[in-house]
Protein backbone atom coordinates (compact mmCIF):
# COMPACT_ATOMS: atom_id res chain seq x y z
CA UNK A 1 0.00 0.00 0.00
CA UNK A 2 3.06 2.51 0.45
CA UNK A 3 3.52 4.51 -2.61
CA UNK A 4 7.04 5.23 -3.87
CA UNK A 5 6.06 8.97 -4.13
CA UNK A 6 4.35 10.35 -0.53
CA UNK A 7 1.22 11.65 -0.62
CA UNK A 8 1.55 14.71 1.40
CA UNK A 9 -1.36 14.86 2.77
CA UNK A 10 -2.24 17.77 5.88
CA UNK A 11 -5.15 17.49 8.33
CA UNK A 12 -5.88 19.72 10.64
CA UNK A 13 -7.98 18.08 13.75
CA UNK A 14 -10.17 19.70 16.78
CA UNK A 15 -12.90 21.18 17.80
CA UNK A 16 -13.46 24.32 19.41
CA UNK A 17 -14.13 22.44 22.79
CA UNK A 18 -11.48 20.74 24.59
CA UNK A 19 -11.88 16.65 25.53
CA UNK A 20 -13.65 15.64 23.12
CA UNK A 21 -11.52 13.20 21.63
CA UNK A 22 -9.38 15.44 19.30
CA UNK A 23 -5.91 14.08 19.96
CA UNK A 24 -7.29 10.26 20.77
CA UNK A 25 -8.54 10.67 16.72
CA UNK A 26 -5.00 12.21 15.84
CA UNK A 27 -3.02 9.40 16.95
CA UNK A 28 -5.01 6.68 16.37
CA UNK A 29 -5.88 7.31 13.07
CA UNK A 30 -1.91 7.64 12.33
CA UNK A 31 -1.41 4.42 13.67
CA UNK A 32 -3.76 2.38 12.26
CA UNK A 33 -2.81 4.00 8.74
CA UNK A 34 1.01 3.55 9.54
CA UNK A 35 -0.06 -0.41 10.52
CA UNK A 36 -1.48 -0.21 7.12
CA UNK A 37 1.76 1.40 5.33
CA UNK A 38 1.30 5.08 5.28
CA UNK A 39 4.30 7.67 6.48
CA UNK A 40 2.39 9.45 9.26
CA UNK A 41 3.79 12.29 10.89
CA UNK A 42 1.81 13.92 14.15
CA UNK A 43 2.73 17.71 14.95
CA UNK A 44 1.38 18.18 18.12
CA UNK A 45 0.62 22.29 18.05
CA UNK A 46 -1.08 22.43 21.58
CA UNK A 47 0.93 23.67 24.69
CA UNK A 48 -0.86 21.05 26.93
CA UNK A 49 0.99 18.10 24.59
CA UNK A 50 -1.52 15.57 24.62
CA UNK A 51 -0.13 13.64 21.40
CA UNK A 52 3.08 13.75 23.32
CA UNK A 53 2.39 12.08 26.11
CA UNK A 54 -0.33 9.67 24.55
CA UNK A 55 2.54 8.76 22.38
CA UNK A 56 4.83 7.74 25.38
CA UNK A 57 7.21 10.86 24.96
CA UNK A 58 8.41 12.42 28.11
CA UNK A 59 7.94 16.42 28.34
CA UNK A 60 10.66 18.18 27.82
CA UNK A 61 12.70 15.20 26.41
CA UNK A 62 13.03 16.37 22.88
CA UNK A 63 12.53 19.92 20.83
CA UNK A 64 9.62 20.24 18.92
CA UNK A 65 6.94 22.03 17.51
CA UNK A 66 8.01 25.09 18.79
CA UNK A 67 11.68 24.78 17.61
CA UNK A 68 9.91 23.84 13.98
CA UNK A 69 7.88 27.18 13.97
CA UNK A 70 10.78 29.74 15.78
CA UNK A 71 14.17 28.46 14.41
CA UNK A 72 15.00 26.93 11.19
CA UNK A 73 14.86 23.66 12.30
CA UNK A 74 13.19 21.04 9.82
CA UNK A 75 10.77 18.09 10.23
CA UNK A 76 13.63 15.92 9.19
CA UNK A 77 15.75 16.94 12.49
CA UNK A 78 13.02 17.27 15.07
CA UNK A 79 10.44 14.90 14.37
CA UNK A 80 10.85 10.96 16.98
CA UNK A 81 11.16 8.34 15.44
CA UNK A 82 12.15 5.78 17.99
CA UNK A 83 9.32 3.92 20.39
CA UNK A 84 6.53 4.74 18.04
CA UNK A 85 3.53 2.86 16.62
CA UNK A 86 4.97 1.85 13.20
CA UNK A 87 4.48 4.19 10.46
CA UNK A 88 4.23 6.88 12.75
CA UNK A 89 6.74 10.21 13.55
CA UNK A 90 6.16 12.73 16.26
CA UNK A 91 6.92 16.82 16.66
CA UNK A 92 6.30 16.86 20.29
CA UNK A 93 5.35 19.74 21.98
CA UNK A 94 5.43 21.05 25.11
CA UNK A 95 4.38 23.94 28.03
CA UNK A 96 6.61 26.40 26.49
CA UNK A 97 4.92 26.38 23.15
CA UNK A 98 2.42 29.08 24.74
CA UNK A 99 4.88 31.42 24.52
CA UNK A 100 5.09 31.11 20.51
CA UNK A 101 3.46 34.63 20.34
CA UNK A 102 5.73 36.55 22.16
CA UNK A 103 9.24 34.58 20.62
CA UNK A 104 7.63 35.07 16.41
CA UNK A 105 8.37 38.49 14.66
CA UNK A 106 5.43 40.97 15.25
CA UNK A 107 5.89 41.75 11.58
CA UNK A 108 4.79 38.32 9.78
CA UNK A 109 1.74 36.88 8.98
CA UNK A 110 0.93 34.35 11.41
CA UNK A 111 -1.28 32.51 9.29
CA UNK A 112 2.17 31.62 7.26
CA UNK A 113 3.92 29.76 10.13
CA UNK A 114 3.02 26.39 8.82
CA UNK A 115 4.17 26.79 5.53
CA UNK A 116 7.80 26.17 5.65
CA UNK A 117 7.92 23.51 7.51
CA UNK A 118 5.08 21.59 6.01
CA UNK A 119 6.49 22.01 2.56
CA UNK A 120 9.22 19.61 3.49
CA UNK A 121 6.72 17.62 5.36
CA UNK A 122 4.69 16.81 2.31
CA UNK A 123 7.38 15.38 0.31
CA UNK A 124 8.11 12.68 3.12
CA UNK A 125 5.13 11.41 4.49
CA UNK A 126 1.78 10.81 3.49
CA UNK A 127 -0.20 12.13 5.77
CA UNK A 128 0.62 15.07 8.30
CA UNK A 129 -2.14 15.04 11.05
CA UNK A 130 -2.19 18.94 12.97
CA UNK A 131 -2.86 18.30 16.58
CA UNK A 132 -4.51 21.44 17.26
CA UNK A 133 -5.36 23.53 20.54
CA UNK A 134 -8.89 24.17 21.08
CA UNK A 135 -8.83 27.33 21.06
CA UNK A 136 -9.49 28.84 17.30
CA UNK A 137 -7.95 32.20 18.32
CA UNK A 138 -4.35 30.32 19.36
CA UNK A 139 -2.09 30.82 16.52
CA UNK A 140 -1.29 27.01 15.70
CA UNK A 141 -5.21 27.02 15.23
CA UNK A 142 -5.37 29.84 12.66
CA UNK A 143 -2.04 28.72 11.10
CA UNK A 144 -3.10 24.99 11.04
CA UNK A 145 -6.62 26.03 9.36
CA UNK A 146 -4.53 27.93 6.86
CA UNK A 147 -2.11 25.73 5.66
CA UNK A 148 -4.15 22.37 5.74
CA UNK A 149 -6.76 21.16 2.60
CA UNK A 150 -8.51 19.07 5.12
CA UNK A 151 -10.25 19.61 8.34
CA UNK A 152 -11.21 16.45 10.65
CA UNK A 153 -13.38 17.68 13.58
CA UNK A 154 -14.09 15.51 16.61
CA UNK A 155 -17.03 15.11 18.16
CA UNK A 156 -18.56 13.42 21.63
CA UNK A 157 -22.24 12.20 21.21
CA UNK A 158 -23.21 14.82 23.97
CA UNK A 159 -25.36 18.39 23.34
CA UNK A 160 -22.01 20.39 24.56
CA UNK A 161 -20.24 18.85 21.68
CA UNK A 162 -23.22 21.03 19.36
CA UNK A 163 -21.63 24.32 20.62
CA UNK A 164 -17.95 23.25 19.54
CA UNK A 165 -19.26 21.96 16.21
CA UNK A 166 -21.32 25.36 15.55
CA UNK A 167 -18.14 27.22 16.51
CA UNK A 168 -16.04 25.00 14.07
CA UNK A 169 -18.14 25.60 10.87
CA UNK A 170 -18.26 29.23 11.62
CA UNK A 171 -14.41 29.35 11.82
CA UNK A 172 -13.89 26.74 8.57
CA UNK A 173 -16.48 29.26 6.79
CA UNK A 174 -13.73 32.30 7.90
CA UNK A 175 -10.85 30.81 6.88
CA UNK A 176 -12.16 29.53 3.41
CA UNK A 177 -13.31 33.23 2.59
CA UNK A 178 -10.29 35.11 4.03
CA UNK A 179 -7.24 32.56 3.82
CA UNK A 180 -7.90 28.91 2.44
CA UNK A 181 -10.41 28.72 -0.43
CA UNK A 182 -8.97 24.88 -0.48
CA UNK A 183 -9.51 23.99 3.00
CA UNK A 184 -12.67 21.62 3.19
CA UNK A 185 -14.10 19.48 6.05
CA UNK A 186 -13.02 15.83 5.59
CA UNK A 187 -15.39 14.48 8.21
CA UNK A 188 -17.22 14.70 11.80
CA UNK A 189 -15.53 11.52 13.75
CA UNK A 190 -18.31 10.84 16.91
CA UNK A 191 -16.20 9.04 19.68
CA UNK A 192 -16.92 7.73 22.70
CA UNK A 193 -20.29 6.50 21.59
CA UNK A 194 -22.86 4.89 24.03
CA UNK A 195 -24.59 2.15 22.21
CA UNK A 196 -27.20 2.98 24.04
CA UNK A 197 -28.12 6.35 23.68
CA UNK A 198 -29.24 6.07 19.90
CA UNK A 199 -32.11 9.11 20.17
CA UNK A 200 -29.19 11.74 20.91
CA UNK A 201 -26.52 9.99 18.64
CA UNK A 202 -29.64 10.22 15.84
CA UNK A 203 -30.24 13.90 16.52
CA UNK A 204 -26.31 15.09 16.15
CA UNK A 205 -26.62 13.07 13.40
CA UNK A 206 -29.04 15.42 11.73
CA UNK A 207 -27.52 18.44 12.81
CA UNK A 208 -24.02 17.35 11.47
CA UNK A 209 -26.29 16.20 7.93
CA UNK A 210 -28.10 19.83 7.92
CA UNK A 211 -25.25 21.67 8.31
CA UNK A 212 -22.74 19.51 6.30
CA UNK A 213 -24.62 16.79 4.12
CA UNK A 214 -22.25 13.60 3.64
CA UNK A 215 -19.44 14.64 6.27
CA UNK A 216 -20.25 12.53 8.69
CA UNK A 217 -18.32 9.24 9.04
CA UNK A 218 -20.18 6.33 8.78
CA UNK A 219 -17.60 4.23 11.62
CA UNK A 220 -18.07 5.81 14.87
CA UNK A 221 -15.56 4.98 18.09
CA UNK A 222 -16.98 3.08 20.89
CA UNK A 223 -16.39 3.94 24.38
CA UNK A 224 -13.50 1.99 25.56
CA UNK A 225 -11.85 2.50 29.27
CA UNK A 226 -9.12 1.00 27.62
CA UNK A 227 -7.85 4.35 26.01
CA UNK A 228 -7.68 6.82 28.95
CA UNK A 229 -6.01 3.55 30.31
CA UNK A 230 -3.29 3.24 27.74
CA UNK A 231 -2.82 7.20 26.75
CA UNK A 232 -1.89 7.85 30.65
CA UNK A 233 0.79 4.78 29.89
CA UNK A 234 1.89 6.30 26.58
CA UNK A 235 0.40 3.50 24.56
CA UNK A 236 -2.19 3.66 21.53
CA UNK A 237 -4.20 0.41 20.89
CA UNK A 238 -2.24 -0.58 18.33
CA UNK A 239 0.46 -1.26 20.85
CA UNK A 240 -1.01 -3.94 22.94
CA UNK A 241 -1.31 -7.55 21.82
CA UNK A 242 -4.10 -8.81 19.99
CA UNK A 243 -5.10 -5.24 19.30
CA UNK A 244 -7.51 -6.97 16.73
CA UNK A 245 -10.15 -8.28 19.82
CA UNK A 246 -10.72 -4.72 20.72
CA UNK A 247 -13.37 -3.16 18.96
CA UNK A 248 -12.43 0.28 19.48
CA UNK A 249 -9.54 -0.33 17.53
CA UNK A 250 -11.02 -2.45 14.59
CA UNK A 251 -12.87 0.68 14.49
CA UNK A 252 -10.10 3.11 14.31
CA UNK A 253 -8.90 1.08 11.33
CA UNK A 254 -12.32 0.91 9.78
CA UNK A 255 -12.23 4.39 10.04
CA UNK A 256 -8.65 5.44 8.76
CA UNK A 257 -9.82 3.05 5.62
CA UNK A 258 -12.98 5.31 5.50
CA UNK A 259 -10.93 8.52 5.76
CA UNK A 260 -7.99 7.03 2.95
CA UNK A 261 -11.29 7.10 0.13
CA UNK A 262 -12.31 10.14 0.98
CA UNK A 263 -8.99 11.47 0.68
CA UNK A 264 -7.85 9.16 -2.35
CA UNK A 265 -11.09 10.51 -4.37
CA UNK A 266 -10.85 14.08 -2.98
CA UNK A 267 -13.10 15.35 -6.26
CA UNK A 268 -15.93 12.63 -6.38
CA UNK A 269 -16.12 13.18 -2.45
CA UNK A 270 -16.60 16.88 -2.57
CA UNK A 271 -19.03 16.64 -5.58
CA UNK A 272 -21.11 14.24 -2.94
CA UNK A 273 -20.83 10.97 -6.09
CA UNK A 274 -18.58 9.04 -3.83
CA UNK A 275 -19.99 5.62 -2.93
CA UNK A 276 -19.39 5.05 1.00
CA UNK A 277 -17.09 3.02 1.53
CA UNK A 278 -17.27 -0.87 1.97
CA UNK A 279 -15.01 -2.34 4.12
CA UNK A 280 -13.14 -5.07 2.48
CA UNK A 281 -11.41 -7.22 5.48
CA UNK A 282 -7.62 -7.71 4.40
CA UNK A 283 -6.32 -11.19 5.68
CA UNK A 284 -3.14 -10.63 4.99
CA UNK A 285 -2.94 -7.33 6.62
CA UNK A 286 -4.75 -8.78 9.74
CA UNK A 287 -2.14 -11.76 9.95
CA UNK A 288 0.75 -9.26 10.04
CA UNK A 289 -0.89 -7.26 12.26
CA UNK A 290 -1.11 -9.65 14.61
CA UNK A 291 2.36 -11.37 14.01
CA UNK A 292 3.41 -7.59 14.65
CA UNK A 293 2.24 -7.66 18.25
CA UNK A 294 3.02 -10.70 19.36
CA UNK A 295 6.79 -10.21 18.36
CA UNK A 296 6.30 -7.07 19.88
CA UNK A 297 4.84 -8.42 23.19
CA UNK A 298 3.75 -6.37 25.55
CA UNK A 299 6.20 -3.40 24.68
Amino acid sequence: MNSQIPLGIVIAVGNQKGGIGKTTNSVHLAAALGLEGRRCLVIDLDPAAGATRHLGVPENSFAGSLELLTTEETVRSLAVTENLPRGLHLIASRPQLSELDTLISKFIDRTCILDRPLSLARQLYDFIFLDTPPSAAATTTVASYASSEWFLLSAFPHPLSLGGLSEAFNDIADVRAHRNPELEVLGVVFTNVDGRATRLKAELDAVVNDAMPGRRFETTISQAVIIPTLSGKGKTLFQIPKFNRVAAARQYRQLAAELEHRVLNRDEFLAGTLPPYQAQVDQATVRFADELVSACGES
